[in-house]
């Protein structure tokens, strides 16, 4: 499709058809009465038989919408409008608890979906497109409405176990009304930095131990050092919303350095291709939770994942502001070598060239993440839109991140010896209590 468009000019086409598409998922598959977007969608024009939205496909599309502004996809008056009325249904209608919202319920009637948790991840991804969205539009009528549903967020609930581990330093994972807090937390290196950001930056009762309380195991794969193992997604997620760039923590970690590591690993165990399947090389390549012919899985680099012959193309182009030459290396290779993995919403949430099959679906929090991933590499925007916001520059400032001036990642070592104690608290700046408002930074 774009195999005649050559140089940066083929590839700023296919970007901005990728990300076009993306969008066009969030705008078209959101509903008109609610704003709740699907968890996903056919990725053909045939009938879609969904109607199950996510809390985390919902904020991707509150921070798609000033994307699609900026591109001129749709008039800044009727992507207001959208998140007007997005806000005011979770606000009214979503089904939450303690501030917090459950994972799925009913894109139309908000109804709560296979008994499933209030999740802490799910609802920290809607929260982040939040605070995207207020900073952009500064209207008066978005702010008042995000005061009032971040207000109602309980923190330190969350830390706790409703008070059940007092000295927890580790958030959980989620509750149900029927079972309680789930039976885990986010206590090792994976996505949930987001969380431990906003949380540090909502309320000052979270301690400013919390971004030490979790384990980094280091692994090396292909020659790359790393935080863990696992699936791709994992290693983009807080990416797309916060500025890791140039940052190191209390404990000397380079998170930018960190997930471009496991990016190149991705691609380089796939170049390596151990298992022997179809397809795989060093331009095709992306391994990260999605589809598969038999179900849904975590493929990740093993042991710490599976691989299956399963690619999620998405992923390898979510990583293009970490490594933008490999990233559209493989969006192009994907593209011209297997046209039957793009649809009306681009690339499908995965395919299988060993087993010849292709996922007919796409999920929102999957486009999400790379439409964001372009359009932090393309203008930063989504990143700008976060980081410009009181609360996120508070959760940041208390977490330790603060900006060093080493040079390109690629030469830059995953940590370095602290240049202060661990878990020193940090200068104090403002002290953002429940239901405070954001007008007085």
């Amino acid at each position: 499709m774009w195999a005649s468009v050559a140089g940066a000019r083929g590839d700023l086409a296919l970007l901005d058809s990728l990300s076009h598409s993306a969008f066009r998922y969030f705008w078209e598959q959101s509903n008109p009465a609610t704003g709740f977007t699907k968890d996903r969608a056919r990725n053909s024009a045939a009938g879609d038989p969904y109607d199950i939205a996510s809390v985390a496909a919902t904020g991707f599309a509150l921070a798609a919408y000033p994307i699609g502004v900026e591109r001129t996809w749709v008039s800044r008056e009727a992507a207001l409008a959208r998140t007007l009325l997005t806000l005011r249904a979770l606000r009214d209608v979503a089904p939450k608890e303690r501030g917090w919202f459950y994972h799925w319920f009913h894109w139309e009637t908000g109804e709560r979906i296979w008994q499933c948790e209030v999740s802490s991840i799910d609802s920290a991804i809607l929260f982040a497109g939040m605070l995207a969205a207020e900073r952009y539009f500064a209207d008066e009528a978005v702010t008042r409405l995000v005061e009032v549903i971040l207000g109602d967020v309980d923190w330190m609930w969350m830390l706790t176990d409703g008070g059940e581990r007092p000295q927890s330093l580790t958030f959980s994972h989620g509750w149900t009304p029927e079972k309680g807090f789930l039976p885990v937390q986010w206590g090792s290196y994976c996505e949930h930095m987001i969380l431990y950001i906003l949380g540090l930056g909502f309320d000052d009762r979270v301690p400013t131990g919390v971004w030490e309380a979790w384990t980094r195991p280091v692994v090396s794969v292909e020659g790359y050092d790393m935080l863990a193992g696992g699936p791709l997604f994992m290693h983009q997620l807080s990416h797309v919303f916060s500025d890791f760039r140039n940052r190191r923590d209390r404990l000397g970690y380079d998170y930018w350095v960190s997930s471009r590591n496991a990016t190149l690993a991705n691609r380089a165990y796939c170049a390596t291709n151990p298992k022997g399947f179809v397809g795989y090389d060093k331009d095709v390549w992306g391994l990260s939770a999605s589809d598969h012919p038999d179900g849904y899985t975590s493929h990740g680099l093993p042991p710490w994942g599976d691989d299956n012959g399963t690619i999620a193309p998405s992923s390898a182009v979510a990583s293009v502001f970490l490594c933008p030459e490999e990233s559209m290396a493989a969006a192009r290779a994907i593209a011209e070598r297997y046209p039957s993995t793009i649809g009306r919403y681009g690339f499908t949430i995965a395919f299988n060239p060993t087993r010849r099959w292709v996922s007919p679906d796409v999920i929102g929090i999957d486009l999400g993440m790379m439409l964001l991933g372009v359009e932090c590499y393309r203008t930063g925007l989504p990143q700008r839109l976060f980081m410009s916001h009181p609360v996120a520059r508070l959760g940041i400032e208390r977490a330790g991140l603060m900006v060093t001036a080493e040079g390109p990642a690629a030469l830059r070592a995953l940590r370095v010896a602290p240049s202060a104690p661990a878990g020193r608290k940090s200068p104090a700046l403002h002290r953002l209590r429940p239901r405070a408002t954001f007008g007085g930074w």
